[in-house]
């Protein structure tokens, strides 16, 4: 019995004192006014998202209280970062990368309602290994040494309801190994001094709803390597760039898929380079008013 008793009493103390160093939470708070003393509760807020991600459960959540600037950080586990509508979050990148995401192959992370601002750093949101990333209501400006997001790990990227502006590239999508396959919904891409959407080798990207204005290239599609790439654009509409859409096979094969999509205010509107590009139309578009429109290579049919 006492055997038994002190085993029991072992565990219970062992719980107890796991609990007390872990200190973590499954929701934990950032606010402009707190510190990272406090406990990240909702009434004793830390002051960074690397504070309050220390402090979280994996899985959990980090959310922002009040309208603030917030530094940059680091995540390595599955959490989601949230400003709710009503509070700018505004992680000003004075030098290196905004949000780095070196997270697990299974693992997923969320950020949602984010102010990436550059002053003097090189990167929005770099994701370099990890599960799934999901980008929602974020606002990624003024990269223009390199770009707004950069998803270079194989995985899932998720971006929605986000704008891209006065990067060097809105998004560029270019895993190391393996593949990345994205899906873009909502998202405007503007003013990039390269391009709005970078697709690379090992990349299939779904972009839909969404607008590529003022850039270098609107939507490029590239291969850098023997691996291919696929880009389906849907209900899109690219405008006032220098080049609207364009698929360039330098390596492995390049396939684009066009519908429903508009093409105009471009000086190119549709350009196909490199050895045989698959620059492909459903036939429903609109490709017109550009200085040279350009020619889709193909077309393909709804089944």
């Amino acid at each position: 019995m006492r055997t038994f008793k002190y085993v029991l009493g072992s565990f219970v103390v062992a719980a107890l004192l796991g609990s007390s160093a872990l200190g973590q939470a499954q929701r934990t708070f950032v606010s402009g006014l707190g510190s990272d003393g406090n406990a990240c509760s909702r009434t004793a807020p830390c002051r960074t998202f690397t504070q309050a991600i220390s402090q979280t459960n994996s899985g959990g959540e980090v959310y922002v209280l009040d309208s603030a600037g917030y530094s940059a950080f680091t995540i390595t586990t599955p959490i989601s970062i949230v400003a709710p509508p009503g509070v700018t979050a505004g992680v000003s990148v004075f030098s290196g990368d905004g949000v780095t995401i070196n997270a697990g192959s299974s693992d997923t992370v969320i950020l949602r309602g984010l102010t990436l601002n550059n002053q003097g750093g090189t990167n929005g949101i770099v994701f370099n290994t990890g599960g799934t990333l999901h980008i929602e209501n974020c606002a990624v400006a003024g990269f223009l040494s390199s770009a707004g997001v950069v998803f270079i790990g194989a995985g899932t990227l998720e971006v929605k309801d986000s704008i891209m502006t006065g990067n060097s590239t809105g998004i560029v999508i270019d895993p190391s190994s393996g593949t990345a396959v994205a899906t873009i919904d909502h998202v405007r891409l503007e003013g990039s001094t390269h391009d709005g959407l970078d697709v690379e080798s090992g990349s299939k990207v779904t972009i839909r709803n969404s607008m590529a204005f003022g850039n270098g290239t609107g939507f490029l599609v590239l291969t850098g390597s023997a691996v291919a790439s696929e880009l389906n654009v849907e209900n899109c509409v690219a405008s006032n760039n220098n080049v609207g859409i364009e698929a360039a096979e330098v390596f492995g094969a390049v396939t684009v898929r066009v519908s429903n999509s508009t093409v105009t205010g471009n000086l190119t509107g549709l350009s196909a380079l490199g050895t045989m590009p698959s620059l492909l139309s459903r036939g429903n578009n609109t490709v017109e008013g550009n200085a040279t429109d350009g020619s889709f290579t193909g077309t393909y049919m709804a089944k």
